[in-house]
């Protein structure tokens, strides 16, 4: 295996999450939601006996936070936290980046370019959306379009989608966009930072602020960036943002869909981490923060938990972190290659470095697996490639391949 890498700065070890606990109240609580309603999953094979796992370094690319590729893509796309989208085409980087919006970019604290996400039509339209926090603190979310060489986005082509004004804190933006089965853009926001969420914006469905966001761009242009799809929960409501597709959430920095069901991997406070699971389909979901932090109620007190959603699975720090610090959340492997992980849901925890899965099965206890594989560090972040295959980004820059060990040549 050759393995790729590139020196783009000082190495930065981040924890795009684990603000130090504390402070906070309970807020008020918010509409919708069912409490653990069991959700209907995607239809799988049994996972197969036995199976082994490996991580194979494929690339090191310094700042690295995330990569994505459209379906069917051999490619690999390498988002940079300063505000670069590499690109990884045979084994090699290319010299010249998909996109670059470092001058626009802001790196403090928790911010950056953050991710991005391929139109469902990209084959046909080109059309790449992006996240970034500006130098203004500001949360940026913009299209660009490819331009006459298919690895280079063309500037001229930027389009502002959405801005968020972010102030008071460098932590907390959330940074996950991703296309759902219904063709719609989804975004998560963080809940703006400080510990307890001091400004009660998870909880308020006039902020933008620690949601998950929905917005129709299909026919996006400068005078209207998008619009609100019909199905949104709160669609012409005046007391509330019509963008919220759901509330409630600290700091969602990995969500991603598997068919008809969303994951949403939240970062606690101080005690709990949670894998949030529901069917793609459900609207104003609001799962409670800063009522709760995890199942429980936050700040250990007591707390009405009507109409709020519990988490699928959790877990709590333990001491000195020895279960973790701060969840980050992946993917259900869906590829071709390891038969023994289809259907499982990956994740990690940046303080606990290891690499586990779950297998949902829409109600109960998931099973949950820790593999044993070599211990890479803080994990970041994961990303899946065009044929489905997924990858794990360490905070050492390091990216690494998923692979089954019986045939893994990392």
């Amino acid at each position: 295996m050759r393995i790729i890498r590139r020196r783009a700065g000082v190495l930065i070890a981040l924890c795009f999450l684990a603000s130090c606990g504390g402070g906070g109240g309970s807020g008020a609580g918010g509409p919708g939601g069912v409490v653990n309603t069991p959700v209907a999953p995607v239809p799988q094979p049994p996972p197969a006996a036995g199976g082994l796992l490996a991580l194979s370094e494929v690339a090191q690319v310094d700042n690295a936070v995330y990569l994505s590729a459209p379906p069917g893509d051999t490619r690999l796309f390498i988002v940079d936290r300063t505000g670069r989208v590499l690109v990884m085409e045979n084994g090699a980087l290319r010299a010249t980046p998909f996109l670059d919006v470092s001058s626009r970019t802001s790196t403090a604290g928790e911010g950056g370019l953050l991710s991005i996400a391929f139109d469902p039509q990209f084959a046909s339209n080109g059309r790449v959306y992006i996240v970034y926090v500006a130098r203004d603190n500001v949360i940026t979310l913009e299209r660009y379009t490819v331009g006459s060489d298919r690895n280079v986005l063309d500037p001229a082509s930027q389009l502002t989608v959405l801005q968020i004004p972010h102030p008071d804190f460098t932590n907390h933006y959330g940074g996950q966009l991703a296309f759902g089965p219904d063709d719609m853009l989804y975004l998560s926001t963080g809940d703006g930072g400080g510990a307890g969420d001091p400004r009660g914006n998870a909880q308020n469905p006039l902020s933008l602020l620690g949601k998950l966001l929905r917005l129709d761009v299909r026919n996006a242009t400068a005078t209207r960036s998008y619009e609100i799809p019909a199905s949104n929960p709160y669609n012409g409501m005046s007391s509330r943002r019509n963008e919220i597709w759901a509330l409630g959430l600290r700091n969602p920095w990995r969500f991603s869909f598997d068919g008809n069901l969303l994951y949403i991997a939240d970062v606690g406070q101080a005690q709990r981490e949670e894998v949030d699971i529901s069917d793609a389909g459900a609207g104003g979901l609001n799962y409670g923060w800063n009522i709760l932090e995890g199942g429980a109620c936050y700040n250990g007190g007591s707390c009405d938990t009507a109409g709020l959603t519990l988490p699928v699975h959790e877990y709590d720090h333990g001491a000195n972190n020895a279960n973790g610090c701060s969840i980050t959340g992946g993917y259900v492997y869906r590829g071709a290659k390891i038969a023994h992980l289809s259907g499982s849901y990956v994740f990690s925890d940046y303080c606990g470095g290891y690499l586990k899965s779950l297998r949902y099965a829409g109600g109960g206890v998931p099973t949950v697996t820790t593999w044993d594989v070599a211990k890479v560090g803080g994990v970041l972040s994961f990303g899946r490639d065009g044929s489905g295959e997924l990858y794990l980004i360490g905070s050492s820059g390091k990216i690494y391949r998923i692979d089954n060990r019986s045939t893994s040549s990392g």
